[in-house]
């Protein structure tokens, strides 16, 4: 019961995220041609635009690494999976959540602290506090702590959907391979 409300959280969150990322990507190319067309056009600098840009794609960072913990795409040793029996492979996975989430542990740890720091400080242009930039830290952080407890808990619902994504992207390959030149 509580498995299968976490792995629907997850499966929200990953839509969620999927959907931030591609728009905060739109709005980050919007705001570049903009900055782009007043600078060479009208020869207005926008240091603000430029200052939001810079915002927007730390947490497009951020965030994009968030999902592709939650894929187990992040940290991926590929090299080891044909050398490896399958009983291996999976201790190896576990392995390397556990290393990924005392990583994300210390991450929060710190970013909370670094937060505290420097989001006092004031971005000139903007006037928005540094918190808000660091704040993207912590977010991924704690998101991908999620997902990692999700994928311990919920392991059969982890497998049929890496095995689902590991489908979707051969069956990319194929037709990419099979599309002539």
């Amino acid at each position: 019961m509580m498995t299968s409300i976490l792995v629907r959280i997850g499966d929200l969150l990953r839509r969620l995220l999927g959907f931030l990322v591609g728009a905060l990507l739109l709005a980050i190319v919007l705001l570049v041609c903009v900055q782009v067309f007043s600078r060479y056009f009208i020869g207005a600098a926008t240091p603000g635009m430029a200052e939001i840009s810079r915002l927007l794609f730390i947490w497009l960072t951020f965030l994009g690494a968030a999902l592709l913990i939650s894929r187990r795409e992040l940290i991926v040793i590929d090299f080891l999976h044909d050398k490896l029996n399958a009983d291996l492979f999976k201790r190896l996975g576990i392995l390397i959540d556990l290393a990924t989430a005392a990583f994300l542990v210390m991450l929060v740890v710190y970013g909370r602290h670094l937060m505290a720091v420097v989001g006092q400080k004031i971005a000139p242009a903007t006037g928005l506090p540094f918190a808000w930039f660091y704040g993207s830290l912590v977010a991924f952080a704690g998101l991908g702590l999620f997902f990692i407890i999700e994928r311990i808990l919920a392991p059969s619902a982890a497998a049929a959907r890496e095995a689902q994504a590991r489908a979707v992207a051969e069956g990319h390959a194929t037709r990419t391979e099979s599309l002539p030149s």
